[in-house]
């Protein structure tokens, strides 16, 4: 099938390409550009920027159309004017942040999704062009976007659109880092002598990742079922301890890790989810961020691989751009100060021996 993926060579588009073309599929990705990415020979390169001129797409036919980059409603409406009729299917790559409030685990599809408002549009018209397609830009109206995007894809196609309300994925390439945070830090602080690494407590707190590669078999077998609407898309809930412990079974860190109270982040000016990744905010409304229900998906093809597959070419690709400074996560001043403020029991013994 003629396949077009906006944003094919970012993280997301990039997998999702690769994807297709593995499974015989013809393939073309629209970028900017700015992105370099390797992909496989035969894949065709659409030079344009989504916020400008789409002029390059006049006279195309796509049976299928993957947007990994769509931040606001008014990019699907271009872009979908763009295609005129000419296109069968539109995968949106939309987010689980579309949900707002997440009080009871196990949230669903079935969830209300509110939705953006006049204030959340303004903020969208305000972002400058050049920042259009990172998105951090669009702060706290990222998930109420998200869902005004859902909407005017579904209003339009009907069923032949559908919305991946995707997780936090990860691998290899990830810009975001926020798994690649730790991973970093238990790798460094596992050489030499054993050092403690401060860790939200309680250990079985739970967290949802999602290899990008599953993420993107997923898009691309909801293009061949035809599966139309929205799809909750992460990784099976497991305990932040497990995470640890195979991250450091990944990397063979002797590192040991301080369970320390959310009180001991704040106190040292730690935030959540930046400072602190994988750490949704202590507040009722995000009490169950990282416990969403995908069962509908994995009933329909979704394929979740062993941790381990994901973690050991992330470790790889990290230790190979150490000189790259991460995006986020703690400074060394805020992690001491986590372990001041702390109080409980004493690290844990370390997953594995020092070398």
């Amino acid at each position: 099938m003629k396949s077009l993926v906006i944003g094919g060579t970012g993280f997301l588009g990039g997998a999702i390409a690769e994807a297709l073309a593995a499974r015989g599929h013809e393939v073309a990705v629209l970028s900017r550009g700015s992105t370099a990415r390797a992909l496989p020979g035969g894949i065709e390169s659409i030079r344009a920027d989504r916020h400008g001129d789409l002029r390059a797409l006049e006279g195309r036919r796509f049976d299928w159309a993957f947007d990994t980059c769509a931040y606001a409603p008014g990019d699907v409406e271009a872009l979908l004017d763009a295609l005129g009729g000419r296109l069968g299917r539109y995968v949106l790559a939309s987010s689980l942040s579309v949900y707002g409030r997440y009080d009871a685990p196990g949230l669903t599809e079935a969830q209300e999704a509110p939705g953006a408002g006049p204030g959340d549009l303004a903020r969208a018209a305000a972002v400058p062009v050049g920042e259009r397609a990172s998105a951090a830009a669009y702060g706290p109206s990222y998930g109420p976007l998200k869902r005004a995007c859902e909407r005017i894809a579904g209003g339009r196609l009907g069923a032949r659109a559908t919305a991946l309300r995707i997780g936090l994925i990860v691998g290899a390439g990830d810009y975001t880092d926020r798994l690649t945070w730790w991973v970093r830090r238990l790798d460094e602080a596992g050489r030499g002598a054993a050092r403690a690494l401060p860790a939200p407590a309680p250990p079985d707190r739970p967290v949802q990742v999602l290899d990008v590669r599953d993420a993107a078999d997923f898009a691309v077998r909801s293009a061949e079922g035809g599966l139309g609407g929205a799809w909750n898309v992460t990784g099976r809930p497991l305990p932040m301890r497990d995470l640890l412990r195979a991250i450091q079974a990944a990397t063979g860190s002797a590192a040991r890790i301080r369970w320390c109270p959310p009180a001991a982040f704040a106190a040292a000016g730690a935030e959540p989810w930046t400072d602190v990744p994988l750490m949704a905010p202590d507040l009722p409304a995000f009490r169950h961020f990282l416990e969403v229900d995908a069962g509908r998906a994995r009933a329909a093809g979704l394929a979740i691989r062993p941790l381990a597959e994901t973690l050991g070419p992330l470790v790889a690709w990290d230790r190979a751009r150490r000189d790259v400074p991460l995006s986020c996560g703690m400074t060394p001043a805020q992690e001491e100060g986590v372990l001041k403020a702390a109080s409980g029991p004493p690290p844990d013994a370390p997953a594995v021996p020092p070398a």
